[in-house]
């Protein structure tokens, strides 16, 4: 109550305590009763009193005021001048006594208050609001003091001395006690994973680490683990789900994979490793790669060499490239070509791991050597047919040359001996002879064309151009023939797309219906087609149906009758096969009336290529 009183209150209750002592002294002096003890007794008990509130300096104070009270009664009084200076003496003894003890217990008081209210409450709150398990422990490994989650986690009676012995795992205690050790050694220990039980006997798995505060007492956090535990439990339950999910997608597989671990040790071998080798799977998983490898390299027809290289591979921990290798026939097997891929895993968790990949490519193998076997055959028979071509050609020109001259002897010779029919009987065979051998010239023409990537050059088509319009100055009098002026550079045939530039604008002079024919050669500077470039030669003639747009590049197509228009309707079939052994394309777009586009795609010079083959 006294730490509650302000300093007036604290006086008042001085001067009632005195001032009833006083009049007690007085009552007992005018009742003629005057013994000394009770004088020593009405003074000296409030004396202790006030020295309890007032502290030492009101201590001493109030002594000195009490010795002068005391003044009348013992030496005026009862003549007792020692007994004066002897109350004096005790006075002063008492009050100050009890004031320096008072004071002195205030001012601890006064500090542990305010150190309480400061930094002991402060810790206190960390300590007990802490989400962690907080421990005091000693040398012994008993507890001194614990937070409230150490409580509502661990349980256990807080009256009583609780030893890490009794909530640590059984299993655990050995390690718990070297750990204890090492904290009051080194002062410190962390990452410490040990497992606590609980009152109600739950298994909590905590991650410790402590810290020694005094020769004798550390403080030990323990983090609690149970929801890391729980969610590095469904991790590994969803992972073995994606796993035993992969498992068996890659046990439908029809290649043979064999995995390995950074131990080198078979982890997995699926079903079709044991169809292409004739072996149990299951005797491969769990084993060194190198003795798995030898449990199945006898099937191959290239073992020796198909062993040294995997050896080489495994050891210097190198991809190894396709490689061809044949599978015997057998019991239990049969004859395959397969692909061997050996591939480093590159992961962090797996790196060192190797995934063995065998592909069967035995119907690709037989579908190649199968056109391989065609390709030769039609070359041979492409071969045969340019041969008949060049006879049969040859054959053909000589009597469809001499029906043509012979004629042209009787017109001239006979002519006025025969009638008007006769006459025209013969013109007409001179014209159908002239158009055979024409047909035969240019079904040669179009049959040699074959050209190989390999002769390819680069080709000025500025240059090209201004030759064709220089060769074709009397078709081109009345034309009005317009050149871009920057025209590429292609890679192909010089020779080809001359006769390619050159037939389409002869086509366009001689399908032209206008007073003025107007030709424009020139390029798509903004084409999309990679590696290409794509040109155009553009007329005002008479135009193409859209149904006769595909049906103009067939060989010998004429949609026009013979007598108005020359020709044998091969140009066009034969420039687009000068395109197609470019790897170019050729198309149409016209209107009725209005004229036609022709393009068509030539591969760009390639300038790098062409510095690689000089050098």
């Amino acid at each position: 109550m006294t730490s509650r009183l302000n300093k007036t209150e604290k006086i008042v209750i001085s001067i009632v305590t005195y001032g009833m002592a006083i009049l007690a002294v007085i009552l007992l002096f005018v009742s003629g009763f005057r013994p000394t003890g009770l004088v020593f007794a009405a003074l000296a008990v409030p004396l202790i009193l006030v020295v309890t509130v007032l502290k030492l300096k009101g201590g001493i104070i109030l002594a000195l005021v009490t010795s002068a009270i005391a003044v009348p009664f013992l030496i005026f009084e009862l003549h007792e001048t020692a007994l004066f200076f002897a109350f004096l003496v005790m006075s002063l003894v008492i009050g100050g006594g009890i004031g320096a003890a008072n004071q002195h217990r205030e001012a601890r008081k006064e500090r542990w208050r305010r150190s309480k209210t400061l930094d002991d409450r402060f810790d206190d709150q960390i300590f007990e609001g802490a989400l962690n398990i907080l421990h005091f422990i000693d040398k012994d490994g008993t507890v001194l003091k614990r937070n409230e989650a150490s409580r509502s986690v661990l349980g256990y009676p807080t009256k009583r001395t609780l030893q890490l012995s009794e909530y640590v795992h059984p299993d655990d205690i050995d390690q718990m006690k070297a750990e204890l050790l090492r904290l009051f050694e080194r002062g410190e220990v962390r990452d410490v994973k040990v497992r606590f039980i609980s009152q109600d006997r739950n298994i909590i798995p905590v991650d410790l680490r402590a810290t020694r505060v005094t020769e004798r007492v550390g403080v030990m956090d323990a983090s609690d683990l149970r929801r890391q535990v729980e969610l590095q439990r469904q991790l590994m339950e969803t992972e073995a789900r994606y796993r035993y999910l992969i498992e068996e997608a890659v046990d439908t597989l029809d290649s043979g994979i064999i995995i390995s671990d950074k131990k080198q040790q078979v982890v997995w071998a699926n079903k079709t490793v044991g169809e292409f080798f004739g072996i149990d799977r299951e005797r491969l998983i769990g084993i060194d790669i190198h003795r798995a490898f030898d449990r199945y390299v006898n099937v191959f027809d290239d073992s020796q060499e198909l062993r040294a290289l995997v050896e080489e591979a495994i050891t210097t921990r190198e991809r190894i490239d396709p490689y061809t290798c044949h599978v015997r026939p057998s019991m239990g097997r049969e004859e395959r070509i397969l692909e061997y891929r050996s591939i480093p895993i590159e992961t962090e968790r797996y790196k060192g791991g190797r995934i063995e990949h065998y592909i069967d490519i035995t119907k690709i193998k037989q579908l190649e050597e199968g056109l391989l076997e065609k390709t030769k055959k039609l070359e041979k028979s492409n071969e045969k047919l340019e041969q008949f071509s060049h006879v049969v050609s040859h054959d053909l020109k000589e009597p469809a040359r001499t029906v043509e001259a012979f004629s042209g002897f009787l017109l001239e010779d006979y002519k006025d001996k025969l009638d008007e029919e006769g006459v025209d009987y013969l013109e007409r065979m001179k014209k159908a002879a002239g158009r055979m051998r024409e047909l035969i010239n240019d079904l040669l023409k179009f049959s040699s064309i074959h050209m190989d990537r390999a002769s390819f050059e680069r080709v000025n088509t500025q240059k090209v151009l201004k030759e064709i319009k220089d060769d074709l100055e009397v078709r081109l009098r009345g034309v009005n023939l317009q050149i871009d002026d920057d025209m590429p550079v292609v890679r192909g045939s010089r020779i080809r797309i001359a006769e390619l530039f050159s037939n389409l604008i002869i086509n366009a002079i001689k399908y032209n219906d206008k007073a003025l024919p107007t030709l424009h050669v020139g390029w798509v500077k903004e084409s999309k087609k990679n590696g290409m470039f794509t040109f155009f030669v553009q007329d005002n003639g008479i135009g193409i149906e859209e149904r006769y747009q595909e049906r103009i590049f067939a060989i010998f197509e004429k949609l026009n009758p013979r007598e108005d228009y020359e020709g044998t309707g091969a140009g066009l079939a034969i420039c687009k096969r000068i395109v197609e052994e470019h790897k170019g394309e050729i198309w149409v777009e016209s209107d009725v009336g209005k004229g036609s586009t022709f393009y068509f795609t030539i591969p760009k010079a390639d300038a790098r290529r062409e510095v690689e083959l000089n050098a």
